[in-house]
């Protein structure tokens, strides 16, 4: 059956990462690379997901010409 699975899911353009936790084992079949986007061990013990916080997008500050004083104080 997962071998079906795998396929389909191939063939349709997905990679598929299929994770089996019992007795304090695991069991991992699918597309090896998509390991680093797993959280295996939060899976695993039922912890919450990992909360990821993004800075939010700051305006960007526009550039206010010198003044001709400021200029002439720096030598310009």
């Amino acid at each position: 059956m997962i071998k079906i699975i795998k396929l389909l899911a191939n063939f349709i353009g997905y990679k598929i990462a299929l994770i089996k936790a019992e007795n304090g084992s695991i069991d991992i079949q699918g597309d090896k690379e998509l390991l680093k986007y797993i959280d295996i061990t939060g899976y695993t013990f039922k912890k919450e997901p990992l909360k990821r916080t993004f800075p939010k997008p700051t305006k960007p500050e526009y550039i206010v010409p010198l003044t001709p004083e400021q200029l002439k104080e720096v030598g310009l």
